[in-house]
């Protein structure tokens, strides 16, 4: 699984023993009772440490047939590598314990007397995850063993096995270049990764020695790690997007150990086939072609055949080491044997027919093999029934000889020795920043065996984490009580709104979900009476709520009136006839208004053509040089933390830059042709060279399915539009992000001066540089107010607006253009005016599911700010429920229509909404309400916080 961020080390045994943190009941120890554990999770919500965490348990005696604890386990939670026991027992089921991989070896052509193969030689996988150089050297000795001995051909790889998605769906961009998140190919091998190895052998100041294994060109690195005193190791791995180069920098202490990782590569088969090539070669067999490409194989039989070992053995690698990529490979396997398609959803597909087959409903949600993905999302209930089923399975000690095994082997190896737990649970771990879990069996100390299961969302420290799991752990070892219970946590909330507010939380449709509440009043004596209060410390994902902090912060920071510029110099005056022989340069401030005039901008905007007029006021009439472009105000990291690689392609995931115009994306409008069989009609906005469009799209018959699509190419300016339109479909838009948007800025005014008259240089190129010394400054722009942006921004919910506003926030309060500068002018900000800090936030928008935080801690927001002098900024910036922005189509006909100001928030598996209400009898009152968790449609989330936001108020609260 993923490493957990910002963990300074795995726990020492002794606090596994003493639970230091975490002091276990006395009598707790003894009796396993849902009393005890409940103490558990109360001591849970009291340690500075691990407040915020929510915890769902569920124990079940398989002996018995009694459960003897359910605390919030029907709640689905993201499970992390907890979800492998579910492609675990689909793949026992489904392909059965003695199943094996096959790795193929196929030829065209023939092969001479003297061993010479007259055609092409033919790799071909059928997704063995284990394939490792070793056995592509056995491979390579048995086609040496048949008499071959040179190729007068190609060397060709067939992954056709899976499809060419590579990706799991939600994974982060700034996980690819790490071997946890590998790309999925049929055909790999040493899990589609190269283990690099860093050596402090040469003296402090040079470059550390590098080895990597297995080494093929096909991956090139850049280490640009240098030796320091020390023992240290600090080491930062990038692949840049689309890419096979990896760049290693940072330092590595004289006296450290030599720093291993495995690092990742852009499409894998290639590289299991370069890796097969030298094989070959170190067999003596040579291959006339250099070129390696990939081919679709018709049937044909094999030459050699290449068995991976059993099932029940590749498990084992799975579940005790909490491979990802295995877990994937198993996936899509389900998916080719069962369903006829190697895809992520073919295999899932195949895992939910397995548990429909177990008893377990569908109110889950699986997207990946793994739980690398954070929109997975399943109960502790549902993986208890699924342990429970599996023990009446003929495969089950297959499947409970693949866990890890306490204080014995493989990621339960450290944990949990010397207690009575060691060597008696056999459970499976997960760990990703803000998720922990544990699941499995144990045996009690009467020899009952208990299928249980621990999820923990909201973590922020793995120590309590840990320490909690194996404090459940140890007691159910432990435990001599059949004591059934069952319970769930509810704040006791301080008014009569309960039973107002209550029923419309607890509706069938939110029984999977997490729901954080708050409600109080403004106009209390105190200013902050808490009047409903419900699970409101729990650490949720807010969505776009976290819009709320940047902009609180800004307006706070930066004022209501404060505007953004944007430069315009020239590195030299233009000549008598016009002519500037140097260079044009824009230097950009993070405006996210800046705009061209069409209709991919928004309105009021600025506008970047104005520019254009003041070199022509100027006299330009020719340009020798170069278009640069300065977005030197913020730093390069241009996504945020965590963002989904899938998403690249939208607007709503922009790429941020000092520069940027269109808020960074492009405009295509399309609609169906004119008949059946002709292309889409496609339009761009603005019409530049800086995008290509390639339209294999097709108008077929009214009533026909929309297959539509637009992709762009993951690193480059390509956009793709595939699928069908039915006639009689209305015209449509989509906002599509560009790579590089500083250049896209410098492009388009290269081309808006070049079609008003001023021409550019053939020889001028679009560059990204800084303003040189001497140049002159012909124009600035100004954006408009900050209270204007932060309307179009909150109303609108717009991420770029946002993300330009944080980075914004870096740059001028602590000299750093980045997210991270931002995020620390928001917290220094909010805690000095009395929210607590002990919540995550890694970028602006919300769009990232690293944000945590709890309904208190954004209610403590609304609270500071209606105190504050730009309020009125602040609350005109929100949408209105019935009226405008998210909440235009939303509360209508209700007492929430025109009364209710508050933001929104949706990601898959979340909804948001906090803000401010009127009651009845005019008492203002702020709430938030932040929901996580599995519900059938995302409309139920919007209903209940609509009937929430109404009965708010339509409420008279007089007697208060």
């Amino acid at each position: 699984m993923r490493p957990f961020r910002n963990v300074a080390g795995k726990l020492l045994i002794s606090l596994l023993i003493a639970f230091n943190l975490l002091a276990m009941p006395a009598y707790a120890q003894s009796n396993p009772t849902a009393a005890s554990i409940d103490r558990l999770v109360v001591q849970l919500s009291q340690n500075p440490e691990s407040a915020g965490i929510r915890a769902g348990i569920a124990v079940y005696n398989t002996s018995t047939g009694e459960w003897l604890d359910r605390h919030d386990a029907e709640k689905t939670f993201v499970p992390a590598s907890n979800l492998k026991l579910l492609v675990t027992a689909a793949a026992l089921d489904m392909l059965g314990p003695d199943y094996r991989f096959t790795t193929e070896i196929h030829t065209t052509g023939h092969i001479t007397p003297k061993g010479v193969l007259q055609g092409d030689l033919i790799l071909k996988g059928y997704g063995d995850p284990s394939l490792t150089e070793e056995d592509m050297r056995t491979i390579s000795a048995e086609l040496k063993a048949k008499g071959i001995t040179s190729i007068h051909g190609r060397l060709l790889v067939d992954e056709s096995y899976f499809d060419n998605v590579r990706l799991g769906e939600g994974w982060m961009w700034d996980d690819e270049p790490y071997g946890y998140s590998a790309q999925i190919s049929a055909l790999a091998v040493h899990k589609n990764t190269s283990t690099i190895r860093l050596n402090p052998d040469k003296p402090v100041g040079q470059t550390s020695s590098l080895m990597m294994k297995p080494n093929s060109k096909y991956v090139t690195v850049q280490n640009r790690v240098t030796i320091v005193e020390g023992t240290e190791q600090n080491v930062q791995i990038d692949r840049p997007r689309g890419t096979n180069t990896v760049i290693l920098t940072g330092t590595i202490g004289k006296g450290a150990e030599p720093y291993e990782d495995d690092v990742t590569m852009e499409d894998p088969a290639l590289f299991a086939g370069d890796v097969f090539k030298q094989a070959l070669a170190a067999d003596g067999i040579l291959v006339s072609s250099d070129n390696l490409e990939k081919t679709t194989l018709s049937s044909n039989s094999p030459l050699v055949t290449h068995h991976s070992e059993p099932l029940r053995k590749i498990i084992a690698e799975l579940n005790k080491e909490s491979d990802n990529f295995y877990a994937e490979m198993l996936t899509k396997t389900l998916g080719v044997v069962t369903k006829g398609k190697g895809s992520f959803n073919a295999g899932t597909d195949a895992i939910a027919d397995f548990m429909v087959k177990a008893g377990i409903v569908n109110k889950y949600r699986q997207v990946d093999g793994s739980g690398l993905s954070r929109l997975d999302l399943i109960s502790p209930q549902q993986i208890v029934e699924l342990l429970t089923y599996v023990q009446t399975r003929e495969y089950k000690e297959d499947f409970e000889h693949s866990l890890p095994v306490a204080g014995v082997d493989g990621t339960l190896k450290d944990r949990m020795k010397g207690t009575s737990a060691e060597n008696k649970v056999r459970a499976k771990t997960g760990s990703m920043s803000g998720v922990h879990s544990l699941s499995g069996y144990t045996l009690t100390a009467n020899g009952d065996k208990l299928a249980f299961s621990v999820f923990l969302n909201g973590v922020r420290s793995t120590k309590p984490a840990s320490a909690f799991e194996d404090a459940v752990a140890v007691l159910l070892s432990s435990s001599l009580s059949q004591e059934a219970g069952e319970n769930s946590t509810t704040d006791s909330p301080s008014s009569t709104l309960a039973a107002l507010l209550n029923p419309i939380l607890e509706q069938e449709s939110m029984r999977g979900v997490a729901i954080g509440m708050i409600v109080g009043s403004l106009d209390h004596k105190n200013k902050e009476q808490i009047l409903y209060a419900r699970n409101a410390d729990a650490l949720l994902t807010p969505a776009s709520n976290m819009k709320l902090l940047t902009s609180a912060v800004a307006l706070r920071e930066l004022g209501p009136d404060y505007t953004f510029k944007t430069e315009l110099y020239v590195s030299s005056l233009p000549d008598k006839q016009g002519t500037i022989n140097g260079d044009v340069i824009i230097k950009g401030y993070g405006d996210p208004t800046l705009q061209t005039d069409d209709p991919s901008g928004i309105k009021d905007g600025t506008g970047l053509l104005r520019f254009v007029q003041a070199l022509r006021e100027k006299g330009v009439t020719r340009v020798n040089g170069r278009i640069i472009v300065d977005e030197s105000q913020y730093d390069a990291k241009h996504l945020g933390t965590g963002w989904a690689w899938d998403d690249e392609s939208y607007g709503y995931n922009a790429q941020i830059s000092a520069l940027a115009v269109n808020r960074g994306a492009v405009r295509l409008d399309y609609q169906p042709g004119v008949r059946e069989g002709s292309p889409i009609a496609v339009t761009i906005h603005p019409k530049t060279d800086y995008v290509q469009i390639r339209n294999e799209a097709t108008t077929t018959p009214a009533g026909t399915e929309n297959t539509f699509k637009i992709e762009r190419e993951r690193g480059k300016n390509n956009i793709r539009l595939t699928g069908s339109l039915p006639l009689g479909e209305e015209p449509d838009y989509e906002r599509i992000a560009v790579e590089d948007p500083a250049i896209y800025t410098g492009m388009v005014l290269k081309e808006a001066m070049e079609q008003n008259g001023i021409k550019v240089s053939k020889q001028s190129e679009v560059q990204k540089g800084v303003i040189p010394s001497g140049s002159y400054k012909i124009s600035e722009l100004q954006s408009p107010p900050l209270r204007d942006i932060l309307i179009y921004g909150n109303k609108n919910s717009d991420n770029f607006y946002m993300e330009m506003l944080l980075k914004r926030l870096g740059a001028d309060k602590k000299g750093a253009g980045s997210a991270e500068a931002g995020i620390e002018v928001v917290q220094e900000s909010l805690q000095k005016n009395g929210t607590n800090p002990a919540f995550d936030m890694v970028d602006g928008s919300g769009l990232s599911r690293y944000n945590q935080i709890s309904a208190r801690q954004v209610s403590s927001v609304l609270i500071s700010m209606a105190n504050h002098s730009s309020f009125e900024h602040f609350y005109r910036s929100l949408p209105i429920a019935g009226v405008d922005g998210t909440l235009k189509n939303r509360m209508k006909h209700t007492d929430a229509e025109n009364n209710v100001h508050a933001k929104t928030g949706t990601l898959q598996g979340v909804s948001s909404l906090s803000g401010y209400v009127t009651t009845k009898d005019n008492e203002r009152l702020y709430f938030s309400i932040i929901m996580n968790g599995y519900t059938d449609a995302s409309k139920n989330f919007t209903d209940v916080q609509d009937q929430l936001a109404a009965a708010l108020a339509k409420v008279s609260l007089t007697h208060h």
